[in-house]
């Protein structure tokens, strides 16, 4: 398979990837039990998947646990591990973004220990928040880059615009957005200011989080699934 190279880096990859937010995470679905879960990761290295995509919000970090449980049993240098930051969580579990320097600054330290690693080849500020200046935010990150602990910087759920603050600086190496056959906005403005920048693009969920797969039919599609569905085929046909 022909390696892709990571933004304005020096890394390559194979383009095939592991999204983990399943493996120990919280998102929409019944989790897998974790030794299921690290035995998925597991397979996907024995099969030259090298990119492990995780994040901090899946499980609040016990993705990343299960995770850095099955790296250290291997050659951490055939893997190009990302995982992702912005989430703070307060004493009654509730969520609110913090792209603040000091704040992703002790997310990164606090992935690297969950992780069992001294670097990442990837950190993504997950999501925007609504105060800090996105390159402030990315300037944080290139700190850590320079200092070692990260070696590409990526953002996700960033707007154009928001992307184009991020950058100011020319630091940001990836950028992840949503992108399947049901939710193509990425490919009308961002993709091509992306490439125009040289930095790379990386589609979540490309299966519509399973509805492409075939799994799914009318009969047995969860009531939240079919609520998500529906407000993709309402944005797809500009239905007000």
């Amino acid at each position: 398979m022909e390696k892709v190279k990571i933004g304005r880096t020096e890394l390559t990859v194979n383009p095939l990837g592991l999204g983990t937010n399943k493996i120990g995470g919280y998102n929409l679905f019944p989790n897998l039990d974790d030794e299921t879960g690290k035995q998925v990761v597991q397979t996907a290295i024995d099969h030259d998947v090298e990119m492990i995509d995780t994040a901090f919000m899946y499980g609040f970090g016990h993705s990343e646990e299960l995770i850095g449980d099955v790296l250290k049993n291997n050659d951490r240098e055939k893997v190009i591990l990302a995982t992702k930051g912005a989430q703070q969580i307060a004493a009654d579990r509730s969520v609110t973004l913090n792209n603040n320097p000091e704040f992703l600054t002790q997310a990164v330290d606090e992935s690297l220990k969950r992780l069992q690693t001294d670097y990442l080849d990837i950190y993504y500020i997950h999501f925007p928040d609504q105060n800090t200046p996105k390159a402030e935010a990315v300037g944080a990150l290139q700190r850590l880059r320079e200092a070692g602990k990260i070696r590409a910087i990526g953002i996700s759920n960033f707007s154009l615009e928001q992307i184009k603050e991020a950058d100011a600086d020319g630091y940001v190496d990836l950028v992840e957005n949503q992108y399947n056959l049901l939710q193509q906005d990425a490919m009308h403005e961002v993709v091509p200011y992306l490439k125009e920048r040289g930095i790379t693009f990386v589609p979540y969920e490309p299966f519509a989080a399973a509805l492409l797969t075939g799994r799914y039919s009318p009969d047995n599609l969860p009531h939240l699934m079919r609520a998500i569905t529906v407000c993709r085929l309402i944005c797809i046909n500009r239905i007000n």
